[in-house]
């Protein structure tokens, strides 16, 4: 019975953390057991679900990051992947967190943008009760030519033109606003198409 309220508590939520499932009366312990008889999977360390499944929609993946890391923000390569603005590999979740939050991780990299460069163009997409964070599309491309190389935020900026939903007057004004003015790049870019 108790397991079943554990199961509730999975679907409703994607994934329970080690923390979560304490305030549900359920031990480190029998989280593990409970994946060793494969009634639910280890994610990573802490964290469980019944079934792996969301970890290939294209958003839901960042679940966890979010979960753990609830001032946790989806950027750099991990944003670029989510808009199809890169080619690159995605080894490791990019999020931003600000100062002084530190974290040890090897599956996440993180980035410590300040102020404005933190909280300018948060997106939020629920899935059920999780909410994943992530910077818009036009944030994504200012960033990319802030912590990628040149190479890679301009490949960025192509695909970005390249878009239907483009809206060039939001990314000038933030790339303004974040001190990478692109408005020259820009008009380079669409004046040889």
């Amino acid at each position: 019975m108790k397991t079943e309220q554990l199961i509730k508590f999975i679907d409703a939520n994607t994934v329970i953390t080690t923390s979560e499932a304490h305030r549900l009366k359920f031990s480190p312990m029998t989280l593990s057991r409970l994946a060793k008889k494969e009634i639910i999977v280890r994610v990573e360390h802490g964290v469980y679900t019944k079934h792996m499944d969301w970890m290939a929609h294209p958003l839901k993946k960042y679940i966890v990051a979010c979960t753990l890391y609830p001032e946790a923000v989806v950027c750099g390569v991990s944003a670029l992947t989510y808009y199809d603005l890169t080619d690159a590999e995605e080894c490791q979740v990019w999020i931003a967190l600000p100062a002084p939050k530190i974290i040890h991780n090897a599956l996440y990299r993180v980035i410590r943008p300040t102020g404005f460069s933190y909280t300018l163009g948060i997106e939020h997409h629920t899935f059920g009760k999780r909410t994943v964070r992530i910077y818009d599309l036009e944030k994504t491309v200012v960033d990319a030519f802030k912590y990628h190389t040149e190479e890679v935020a301009l490949k960025a900026l192509k695909r970005y033109l390249k878009k239907k939903n483009k809206n060039i007057q939001k990314l000038c004004s933030y790339a303004r606003k974040l001190k990478k003015p692109l408005d020259e790049i820009i008009s380079v870019l669409m004046a040889d198409e």
